[in-house]
């Protein structure tokens, strides 16, 4: 896959574990919208973007559990759990192009990253590096100049409001949060 392909490719879920005998696996979606899953005619299944591989999507539905939403997705030329297993529990990613379009106040995540950080009163905290992905939500990873990096959780206690058209992030911070 040449550079340009790859570079557009974005993280949709990870595969957990082989459904039945007959190659369906079940996809932990990144989305808080499980449904952009289920019309994707094709998905790249990899450790990173620049090695995965295409995959034609041959079904998707959504399964509820106790642990929450997943994708029961069938990929071409995976037909047994032997052929699933093979693969591992990857990061599944898609062409932005072929995802739906957002709605008015949606984002992608990592159009957040290189933006300002900064507190309530408008004071400069850092620029944000990264997102960790937890099991409870959330944390923005702040790079501040001369300082070790700041971990943020995005919950509505701490980030007051984001701004992707403009790369703002202001936060409310607590004592101890910024030390």
């Amino acid at each position: 896959m040449d550079s340009s392909s790859w570079e557009n490719l974005l993280t949709v879920g990870q595969i957990v574990k082989a459904h039945g005998l007959k190659g369906e696996c079940k996809v932990v979606p990144e989305s808080d919208d499980p449904n952009r899953l289920l019309n994707l005619k094709r998905l790249w299944i990899g450790l990173t973007p620049q090695t995965a591989r295409p995959y034609k999507v041959e079904s998707a539905r959504l399964q509820t559990s106790k642990r929450g939403i997943t994708a029961l997705m069938r990929f071409s030329g995976i037909n047994t759990v032997n052929d699933l297993q093979a693969l591992g529990k990857l990061p599944v990613f898609a062409q932005l192009d072929d995802l739906p379009p957002l709605q008015p106040g949606e984002f992608f995540l990592h159009d957040l990253v290189g933006a300002a950080v900064v507190t309530d009163d408008g004071t400069p905290v850092g620029r944000l590096k990264d997102i960790l992905d937890t099991p409870s939500y959330d944390i923005y990873v702040v790079e501040r100049s001369g300082k070790q990096d700041a971990l943020i959780p995005a919950v509505p206690e701490f980030v007051m409001s984001t701004d992707v058209k403009i790369g703002r992030i202001v936060i409310r911070p607590i004592n101890g949060l910024l030390d």
